[in-house]
């Protein structure tokens, strides 16, 4: 796809392309033509792909180039070079990522070789921007110019980067691995959600180097990472983080991708045990020998323009001062209703630097995006106003340093003409997300829509002030792209099926942070897209209405907790079916009906977690209009709702064994038999159904009413228990020995003949077929065929084969993708009549 192009009279200076350099893009172009003519298929080529930094987009046909930026760091040459190519080879839009890449979207595979030999002529690379290598190195925006920084660690970040790239120690790890640098001790670039983080320190003796973190990370399994050494000193920089990698390599699971990263190496191994293996190798690969070279940094020219009038101007006269040292470019979000606009814009978007006489200044990009005569018009500027250098930020902005103060408001008004003069850089009001169902392969909402929906909460530059320090995080997808864990407030897309509808919801995480110690945020609970501004909006009304004095929001959270502010939200939670409301069931800004058809085959571990949830949901929404019914004095009706609520509780807990029975006393007779008698909730929650089975009178009192709520809401809290601490083995533990409040005594598991008529129509049929157990799963709905799959093939020996037999569709495409996540052996899969109506799938047990 390819826009009209912008002329631009400024001419870009190239420089001839390295032959190491011209070589890969040839490389890579003649795989392409290879490609083109059936040579090599498009399985294979896709690996080389993405090592090259190109990704496939959810549209077929196009591709993702995704820029390759160490740090950030740009100078005003090369940012008209990516426009140049953005106006003549994609949509004529850049977009900022939060590891400070530069993304060109809807470009051709066809001319993506001319897009790179584009880009080194200025020094730029698409080199392992993605794939199972070292991503891009990032860094605080404000390093070297920060107040509070401890030493500018942009040479370091620059070294590093540049020692790794192309670096045969990083070419086919196990999974992607990431590295963060930051200056100071707010820790601006994110430091523990990083494979390594480095964080600057000095010894009181004057040495300076980084606190090394290892094993952090997002995504579907979040990590805060840990200290494995106080101090590295920039000499051991280098080799220290070579056998980091080194150990991962090594030790990475090269199985089963969604247990790949360098976190579950330390879930693993234990860290204890991790260090000592780091250790080992840092030895073994000869850095430990005395007389080692001091590192040889790569500086980046970044020299200040001249001041024509130095000046020292107080914190008064430029808006904008850090006055404890803080280099996040947040300036607060206090404001008197008198402000003019250029006021608010110095405010919240310049920060004084540490340099007399000089600012820097935050250019706001609504979620990442710049059209490309943004970014030939900040070329410009960057030239006219400093250095030439400019930066990409974390939260997907630019920013220009150097500037003389004395120009801050000539830069103001030419920011102003264009449209990039937007408040709110970098605070509450400037929404991260990544690009979700716009273009993402993996997005399932769309989080730019969303996005934009919720303007209207976050008013730029008109935020009060005790939202100061919050931020909000919306990524379409659980990868966490735009970090949704970490924030105040984070949301991440996810779809809910409805009979033959899906609706686009988001879950909500609420209380993460990194600055201080950090926490990842709690899920709280999933909401309809279409009701996320209003829960939003609820909660901070609830934060307003409810808040001790001079309590922040963060705080605020800690201190109510999930169970309170999930009970406030609940009321957003409820979808109204598709014939009352069709609504729910488009996106934000979707003109079609919402849909994941094209998402590809699904993680059965995941779907099975997804409907537990759906479950404990439904329970929670059951206990909340319990409540609700009985302080209107509708005490049988409430009763009811109670008696429902332990029925969806129960058969969330059942999906766990594969089971989802027709009737409620199924439900009640197969969680006694499977679940209750091995403990998972406390034994006063046994035999469930003669404790639920009297609702009542038809003129329930109000003490039945509140036993029986009381009751439910317990039963509810001990399966949310349960379910909290399940993770994709989908295995659910004992409750604990002091959270038993009854006096009946566990009894032994009947066996299956003894169990009764139900439980025995339960079970699927088997058989034997030439010596391999035959599972008959014809007519079970994903995921439980997943689930009874997975019990099943516990109870075998490693090196056992299971004969399995499923539907087409759904089915086939997710059981068997599935199961070779988990590690097991896929021996064959083929029809299994004339139709392909069913299919047989062999598996081999394999040891865990």
């Amino acid at each position: 796809m390819t826009s009209s192009t912008t002329t631009h009279p400024v001419e870009i200076k190239t420089h001839p392309i390295p032959p190491a350099i011209l070589e890969e893009i040839e490389s890579f172009e003649d795989e392409v033509r290879r490609l083109d003519a059936g040579e090599v298929s498009a399985d294979l080529f896709k690996p080389f792909r993405l090592q090259h930094g190109i990704y496939g987009q959810r549209q077929p046909g196009v591709q993702m180039v995704r820029i390759k930026i160490p740090f950030g760091g740009l100078t005003a040459n090369q940012l008209r070079r990516i426009a140049e190519l953005a106006d003549t080879y994609a949509t004529g839009v850049g977009h900022v990522t939060t590891r400070q890449d530069v993304q060109l979207h809807f470009a051709l595979l066809k001319d993506v070789g001319t897009i790179m030999r584009g880009l080194a002529e200025v020094g730029l690379t698409t080199r392992e921007a993605c794939a199972n290598t070292v991503r891009n190195v990032t860094a605080c925006h404000l390093a070297g110019v920060c107040p509070g920084e401890v030493f500018d660690v942009t040479p370091y970040a620059n070294t590093v980067a540049l020692h790794l790239l192309r670096n045969p120690l990083n070419q086919s790890l196990p999974r992607k691995f990431k590295i963060a640098f930051s200056g100071c001790r707010h820790d601006c670039a994110l430091t523990p959600i990083h494979d390594i983080g480095l964080l600057a320190g000095r010894r009181e003796d004057g040495t300076i180097g980084f606190r090394m973190t290892v094993g952090g990370g997002l995504g579907s399994a979040p990590r805060i990472a840990q200290v494995l050494r106080e101090f590295v000193s920039t000499d051991e920089l280098i080799p220290t983080i070579e056998a980091v990698i080194k150990v991962f390599d090594t030790l990475g699971n090269r199985k089963n991708r969604n247990k790949a990263r360098m976190k579950f190496v330390i879930d693993k191994l234990g860290f204890e045990e991790y260090k000592r293996r780091w250790e080992e190798a840092y030895v073994a690969m000869g850095h430990a020998r005395p007389g080692r070279e001091p590192i040889n940094l790569l500086h980046h020219q970044d020299d200040p323009v001249p001041l024509i009038m130095p000046s020292s101007p107080s914190s008064d006269e430029m808006p904008g001062v850090l006055d404890d040292g803080q280099g996040d470019g947040a300036q607060g979000n206090g404001h008197s209703g008198s402000e003019t606009a250029y006021a608010t814009w110095k405010r919240t978007n310049v920060v004084k630097q540490k340099q007399q006489g000089y600012a820097a200044a935050v250019i706001m990009l609504p979620m990442g995006d710049m059209t490309t005569s943004h970014m030939y018009f900040v070329a410009d500027l960057a030239e006219r106003y400093t250095n030439g250098n400019l930066r990409t930020t974390i939260h997907q902005n630019l920013i220009l340093r150097w500037i003389p103060e004395s120009r801050v408001e000539d830069l103001y008004a030419d920011l102003l003409s264009h449209g990039l003069a937007d408040p709110g850089a970098e605070l509450v009001e400037d929404i991260t997300a990544c690009p979700g169902t716009d273009t993402c392969g993996l997005g399932i909402t769309s989080s730019k829509g969303l996005a934009r929906a919720m303007a209207e909460i976050f008013p730029p530059g008109q935020v009060p002030e005790d939202l100061k320090g919050v931020d909000v995080k919306i990524s379409g997808c659980h990868n966490s792209c735009a970090q949704h864990h970490i924030a105040t407030i984070g949301l991440h897309g996810v779809g809910k099926r409805v009979r033959d509808h899906i609706a686009p919801h988001y879950e909500l995480h609420l209380g993460g942070h990194v600055n201080g110690t950090a926490k990842i945020g709690q899920m709280t609970v999933k909401l309809p897209a279409k009701n996320v501004p209003a829960a939003v909006s609820h909660l901070l009304a609830v934060f307003r209405r409810d808040r001790q004095s001079e309590e922040g929001l963060q705080a605020f959270l800690a201190r109510t907790g999930k169970a309170k502010l999930k009970e406030e939200l609940i009321p957003y939670t409820i979808l109204p079916p598709f014939e009352k409301d069709p609504t729910y069931y488009y996106d934000w800004e979707g003109e079609e009906e919402f849909t994941m058809e094209d998402l590809g085959p699904g993680e059965c571990a995941g779907g099975a977690l997804e409907m537990i949830d759906d479950r404990m949901l439904e329970a929670e929404q059951e206990l909340y209009q319990a409540r609700i019914l009985a302080e209107k004095h509708q005490y049988s009706v409430s009763v009811n709702k109670a008696y429902r609520a332990v029925l969806a509780g129960a058969k969330a807990l059942l999906v766990t064994e594969g089971v989802d029975p027709a009737t409620d006393a199924d439900t009640f007779s197969e969680f006694e038999r499977r679940l209750a008698v091995k403990g998972v909730v406390p034994t006063s929650y046994q035999h469930l159904g003669a404790q639920m089975s009297d609702l009542g009178p038809k003129d329930t009192t109000p003490e039945f009413s509140a036993a029986k709520i009381s009751f439910a809401r317990g039963f509810v809290e001990a399966c949310r228990s349960a379910t909290d601490q399940i993770g994709k083995d989908l295995k659910l533990a004992e409750a604990e020995k002091a959270k038993e409040t009854g006096t009946a005594e566990p009894t032994t598991q009947p066996d299956q003949k003894d169990a009764g008529p139900a439980a025995a129509a339960a079970e699927p049929e088997q058989g034997v077929h030439a010596g391999v157990t035959v599972f008959d799963l014809r007519g079970v709905m994903c995921p439980l065929n997943y689930v009874k799959t997975k019990l099943k093939l516990e109870m075998m020996d490693a090196g056992q084969q299971l004969e399995v037999w499923l539907d087409a569709g759904e089915p086939i495409k997710n059981v068997p993708m599935s199961l070779r996540n988990d590690g097991q052996k896929i021996l064959a899969e083929e029809p299994l009549d004339a139709d392909a109506a069913h299919y047989r799938v062999l598996v081999e047990k394999v040891e865990a």
